[in-house]
């Protein structure tokens, strides 16, 4: 499918920092290629992963070429993504034969600002080139600006997802104050022994649903919102120093 045109197939995320839950975590790659993807393969690719993922971990991956990744651009630009978030988009999209407009512009993300700093960091080659020749380094500003863009749109929705917010906000903490690049789970662990004691027993509580030591339950409004007023301030802080 790939074949001449593959550079190297990567993997980032929690799999790659040890900290993988089966029962909650997404199995996170970046595959680097040489030139742009036709329209075709793209449709092979969203049919395998259609079929792929969710069999049994969800699986998000982005595809980049080469030319996308060098030099270095702002929004990085990408060939094709997925997650099963897109499921039901693809799915459509395959009916419509909208599929065919597929490469009729340039998509960007933000997002890929933290994966590639992450794979960076964190990542394993786990096919082709080292992801240290393939991919640029990213300058900590847009980093920073993709984290927290991230941490912002957990905020708003954090009554439904308090476990991602509340370890990654201890994360992003951990990398503004000290350039720590941690997994959720080193995340929980650093705001266990460095937020205000009050917050012990969310985060306490947000590493036990993540590890899978006890079943997913919600957490009280009052401690979410004075735990995002904390870190509201804190960044507020950061940026004013």
């Amino acid at each position: 499918m790939l074949t001449t045109n593959l550079i190297g197939i990567y993997l980032h995320g929690s799999l790659a920092m040890g900290c993988f839950n089966p029962e909650r975590s997404d199995i996170d790659l970046l595959v680097a290629v040489q030139h742009t993807l036709s329209v075709f393969v793209k449709r092979q690719l969203i049919t395998l992963l259609l079929e792929s993922s969710q069999q049994p971990h969800p699986i998000e991956i982005s595809f980049l070429n080469n030319e996308q990744l060098n030099p270095y651009q702002h929004p990085v630009p990408f060939d094709l993504h997925y997650s099963e978030s897109w499921r039901e988009h693809y799915q459509t999209e395959l009916i419509n034969n909208t599929w065919q407009r597929w490469n009729d512009r340039q998509a960007t993300d933000t997002d890929l600002d933290a994966h590639l700093t992450i794979l960076r960091n964190r990542g394993i080659t786990l096919y082709g080139q080292e992801y240290q020749i393939t991919f640029p380094v990213i300058p900590s500003n847009y980093y920073v600006e993709s984290i927290l863009n991230d941490y912002y749109g957990e905020r708003a929705e954090k009554q439904h997802n308090s476990v991602y917010f509340i370890l990654n906000a201890c994360r992003i903490h951990a990398y503004l104050q000290a350039r720590h690049i941690y997994s959720k789970d080193e995340g929980g662990i650093y705001g266990l022994t460095t937020f205000p004691v009050q917050f012990i027993h969310p985060i306490t509580q947000a590493l036990d649903i993540y590890r899978g030591r006890i079943p997913a339950r919600p957490f009280e409004d009052a401690i979410l919102d004075t735990f995002a007023d904390y870190m509201d301030n804190y960044i507020q802080a950061w940026q004013q120093a």
